[in-house]
């Protein structure tokens, strides 16, 4: 089990709970959830960021998109690893997000292996 705590942003609840239930069996620290953008961009925008170790985000999102969840990420703390999911995994959603500075994508639906080895590797890389 890996000690951090991770933050998951998805307006499908179905996708934010099997999310929860993955990673309840992969860290200790907690897990944070928000299904509205909008709240989860004033967290991102709070001092409570700086205790997340991993943030997983939807792109395509009322409200708050995903990259702008990524960009609100990188000016608050620039070097936590950002998983992007989406179910339209664009070349210019790719260009776009690696530009800002994501640092893995999964595309919906997902399997919980491919899910899980992308996870564990983000928490490896940053914790080194």
């Amino acid at each position: 089990m890996y000690d951090c705590n991770v933050l998951i942003i998805d307006d499908d609840t179905v996708t934010l709970e099997l999310i929860n239930v993955i990673l309840e069996e992969l860290i200790s620290g907690k897990i944070i959830s928000y299904s509205n953008s909008r709240e989860a961009l004033s967290f991102i925008n709070s001092d409570n960021i700086d205790n997340i170790s991993l943030v997983i985000c939807d792109w395509l999102m009322p409200e708050v998109s995903g990259l702008d969840i990524l960009s609100g990420l990188r000016e608050k703390s620039p070097q936590c690893p950002f998983l992007m999911l989406t179910a339209n995994a664009t070349k210019d959603l790719v260009v776009d997000s690696m530009r800002l500075g994501a640092s893995d994508f999964v595309a919906k639906p997902f399997h919980s292996y491919d899910f899980i080895t992308k996870v564990e590797r983000l928490i490896r890389d940053a914790e080194a």
